[in-house]
């Protein structure tokens, strides 16, 4: 924790700098120094370091809202590590996230149709606040169908989210890592809002901004449907939430906030989209739960753990007195990562929800 970047890259280099470190991952507060921190991060490991700005840091010794950066490096024989680069989505995204993913496979000396689901997996980090978080979501899941996708937006507080690239800060770009492991690895995704059988239809929209839903003014009719299921809607920041169902699993649309008569949501919906109301669950059991299940997956032991965390699942917390017991969790599990303004789950861009890559410990 500190203001300071430059001391912040150098603990980071002194904890983390090894012949066979393989590559970093670096997040950090949107407060500080990003260029001085990618330049000197990555000087110092002399290795690929990969990351950008945070709303908040999650891992070992990091104090909810307080600034700082945290890293995890990933070592040994057993990884192999490519990297693309998707520069200035807002001029073509859906391509250049594709070329992102077949640059990574190539220096991996493959092909995208050639990865393995089973040994190869992307991490991604984009610039949250580019306006074209979807269409990277789908233009990297669709270069390498048969490979799992996860990461995270970068985010700020105050004006643009910046990434960076082996020492390199740049914005309105996203960064595709792809893994190759000889370890176990598991993709989670944990989401503890729960459904209800509550439907509606979005008929007016607007990017991020539903102003009809059932040909009625949005946030009349989200009341009325939330007083369906006794509830009542908490204005102007919502607890409930949408979602879009997909083969059976909930991707979540959160509701941010109302403003007059129209709802404003973290991630994009169309016209036509049908949304299923959702209401809060058990953050910190379901949480907990699914973070175990991961680890059995991998063999019962996390060697590493990269956690993205919904800024919206902390505001939640905040809001339920639950900050500090979601924080333990994390630790508990050596979690690091950050707080997102949205998550990468495959081809989709999702809310309220954590994403992550769970590697097992070597044997």
């Amino acid at each position: 924790m500190g203001d300071d970047a430059s001391a912040l890259a150098s603990r980071i280099v002194n904890e983390l700098a090894s012949p066979d470190l393989r590559v970093a991952f670096v997040y950090a507060d949107w407060r500080l120094d990003h260029a001085i921190l990618a330049r000197e991060t990555y000087r110092g490991l002399r290795a690929p370091v990969v990351g950008g700005t945070t709303l908040g840091a999650i891992g070992p010794g990091a104090v909810p809202g307080q600034v700082g950066a945290v890293a995890l490096g990933l070592y040994g024989d057993w990884l192999r590590v490519g990297i693309g680069v998707a520069p200035d989505l807002p001029k073509a995204a859906l391509a250049r996230s594709r070329d992102a993913v077949n640059s990574a496979a190539a220096a991996l000396g493959l092909r995208s149709d050639t990865l393995d689901g089973s040994r190869h997996v992307g991490v991604s980090i984009l610039d949250g606040t580019c306006g074209h978080e979807e269409a990277f979501c789908i233009g990297s899941a669709a270069a390498a169908p048969q490979v799992r996708v996860v990461g995270a937006c970068a985010a700020s507080a105050v004006g643009r989210a910046q990434i960076w690239v082996n020492g390199e800060v740049t914005r309105d770009a996203g960064v595709v890592v792809l893994l190759e492991s000889e370890l176990p690895f598991q993709v989670l995704s944990s989401a503890h809002l729960v459904p209800t059988d509550t439907k509606t239809v979005v008929t007016s929209s607007s990017g991020r901004v539903i102003h009809e839903l059932d040909g009625r003014p949005a946030l009349p009719r989200v009341r009325e449907l939330v007083a369906s299921i006794g509830d009542t809607l908490d204005e102007p920041e919502p607890s409930h939430t949408f979602a879009r169902f997909v083969d059976g699993h909930p991707y979540i649309r959160s509701m941010m906030r109302v403003d007059g008569e129209h709802i404003q949501l973290a991630s994009t919906v169309e016209t036509g989209h049908v949304l299923r109301l959702m209401r809060p669950g058990d953050l910190i059991g379901t949480t907990t739960r699914d973070l175990a299940t991961a680890r059995e997956r991998v063999g019962g032991a996390f060697g590493a753990l990269l956690a993205f965390s919904c800024h919206g699942r902390h505001r939640e917390a905040g809001l339920r007195g639950l900050a500090d017991e979601l924080a333990g969790v994390y630790e508990s599990h050596g979690a690091v990562g950050f707080q997102s303004l949205g998550e990468q789950s495959g081809m989709l861009l999702v809310n309220h929800t954590l994403t992550g890559l769970a590697i097992g410990a070597p044997r």
